[in-house]
């Protein structure tokens, strides 16, 4: 008997104690370039019904949509992305980086290359996957579409806007001082003109 009351008096001492609340994860603004890629894939995705899922995808290198042939740090790593966001979406995805062999070197063995001799010859791919990069003044613009090579025609389409602050390890405000052209401007704040890509130097 007196082992039951011990037994109560301990259940109900428990339950008057208050537990504390496990403290959530903080919240971030930092969405960083895999959800970028993702969100991408799934617009793409979301406003398309004419989509092959079963047709070989390949995913060409995003580019500045000044010149359609400038890339950077941030275009490749967005490239990589939506490679995988792409796969993750049940796509039939072809890799083009995929050299004929592997290459044993001393510093490893390696398989991608973006030398062109080494890469398979003929690929055979008709949906191509092809985005272009746009600077703003807090943030950059992507637009992401899925091309057929026979006829040119676009079957998807999504456009992003991301913040400078979502990617800061990719993106820096503006300078005061910043070169166009060959011509130096000033502007009356940080960040009052485009932002501009970690690595270059204006």
């Amino acid at each position: 008997m007196k082992i039951k009351m011990t037994l109560i008096a301990l259940l109900l001492a428990g339950c008057s104690q208050t537990v504390a609340p496990v403290p959530e994860p903080a919240a971030t603004s930092k969405a960083g370039i895999i959800d970028v890629s993702k969100q991408l894939a799934r617009e793409l995705v979301r406003y398309s019904d004419v989509l092959d899922q079963t047709q070989p995808l390949l995913v060409a290198t995003p580019v500045m949509v000044e010149d359609m042939q400038s890339t950077d740090n941030l275009a490749a790593q967005l490239q990589q992305g939506l490679m995988a966001g792409m796969q993750q979406m049940g796509f039939n995805l072809v890799d083009l980086n995929v050299a004929d062999a592997v290459r044993v070197t001393p510093q490893g063995d390696f398989l991608l290359s973006r030398d062109w001799q080494k890469l398979p010859a003929n690929i055979s791919v008709d949906q191509v996957l092809v985005s272009t990069v746009s600077l703003a003044r807090n943030g950059i613009v992507i637009n992401s579409r899925i091309v057929t090579l026979s006829g040119n025609k676009v079957v998807s389409a999504a456009q992003l806007y991301v913040p400078q602050q979502a990617l800061p390890d990719y993106l820096l405000p503006s300078q005061l001082v910043v070169s166009k052209q060959g011509l130096l401007y000033r502007n009356s704040a940080n960040g009052d003109d485009k932002v501009h890509l970690v690595g270059e130097t204006k």
